[in-house]
């Protein structure tokens, strides 16, 4: 999983992430699907990601309601695939670094993700799962287009990067909002993973168009955007006073003494203290890794806890996710600020 390793940048960028969305030839598109083309879509690819080469399958017509949301929380598939009547399914190697999904938007869909803003990382990952599936099958490819995609904003190289950023104090400031509109201006979106409830400062950027530029360009474009988005947030960050330094450090330590001894720890109130811990720690005001914050943030999702935990999580999901939480938390042994 990508949180157990602080990357390049943690302090700031989480992960960088690759998709690649393709099509194969001689099948219409997955909403014109019948479903017995969807079925035979997913045994074509299963002889591609083989159990026998560590992938694992998921097969989302049998996967039950909280294990489909959990995949959605972890933006491993969209929420139209978590919807869909026809068959589908997911593909994911040894260490969850690469997730493949079959009869989703698109035939087949290869996410990577790494740690940190590495995106020739994840690109290396999804090429190397793209190169699997083109020595089996042909792909639909046109000169003029490139690659056939359903929606029209992938046609060329198929791919979406992305990175997913940790910048509360440019959020605060105003001086994202101000950001977004220039950076639109250069084929770079940005938008909020909250969605309108707590803020935990979570933004993810990523290419709008891929015609006309290739996918290390793309990889660039991205990366150069979240290496400056990152030097603002540690300009904001260097700009702290002493005295709020201190604060940031005292209100870490509080809140890591809650989740080690709260009985129950709802969602909301997770994500509400999320912001400020992983600050406090990327700055080093407190004796925790970063990755042990975002680990005790993304395991504890609502669908995602409920899916890993069972029956457990369900009667009682509140006092599960402390549990969960509190055996994360408890390999930094936090005892103040340094």
């Amino acid at each position: 999983m990508w949180y157990k390793t602080e990357g390049r940048d943690g302090d700031v960028v989480l992960n960088a992430r690759a998709a690649l969305s393709r099509n194969l030839e001689d099948y219409p598109f997955t909403d014109k699907m019948t479903a017995e083309q969807a079925k035979e879509l997913i045994e074509k690819i299963k002889t591609v990601y083989r159990a026998e080469n560590g992938w694992t399958m998921t097969d989302l017509t049998e996967a039950g309601e909280e294990q489909k949301l959990a995949l959605t929380e972890q933006r491993i598939i969209s929420r139209e695939t978590a919807e869909k009547k026809n068959p589908a399914a997911v593909f994911q190697n040894e260490d969850f670094s690469v997730a493949v999904t079959v009869g989703g938007t698109d035939h087949v869909r290869i996410e990577a993700v790494a740690p940190g803003n590495d995106l020739p990382a994840a690109l290396e990952k999804a090429f190397a799962a793209e190169t699997l599936l083109d020595e089996a099958f042909p792909v639909a490819y046109a000169d003029q287009i490139g690659y056939v995609t359903r929606n029209p904003e992938l046609l060329g190289t198929g791919l979406r990067v992305s990175a997913t950023l940790h910048l509360p104090l440019c959020g605060e400031s105003g001086w994202l909002n101000r950001a977004a509109f220039r950076m639109a201006k250069e084929g770079i979106s940005i938008r909020s993973l909250d969605g309108g409830r707590v803020n935990t400062g979570l933004y993810v950027i990523a290419n709008r168009e891929t015609m006309g530029m290739t996918e290390e360009e793309l990889a660039k474009t991205v990366t150069e955007a979240a290496e400056r988005l990152t030097a603002k947030e540690r300009e904001y960050r260097d700009a702290l006073t002493e005295d709020e330094r201190a604060e940031l450090s005292e209100e870490a330590c509080r809140r890591y003494g809650m989740l080690m001894y709260a009985g129950r720890v709802g969602a909301g109130e997770l994500c509400s203290l999320y912001s400020r811990m992983r600050m406090a720690a990327a700055m080093n005001l407190a004796d925790i890794a970063v990755p042990l914050v975002d680990e005790a943030m993304f395991t504890c999702l609502p669908h995602t806890l409920a899916a890993v935990e069972g029956k457990d999580a369900s009667a009682d999901p509140d006092k599960a996710r402390a549990v969960r939480v509190r055996d994360i938390l408890s390999a930094a042994g936090l005892h103040g600020g340094r």
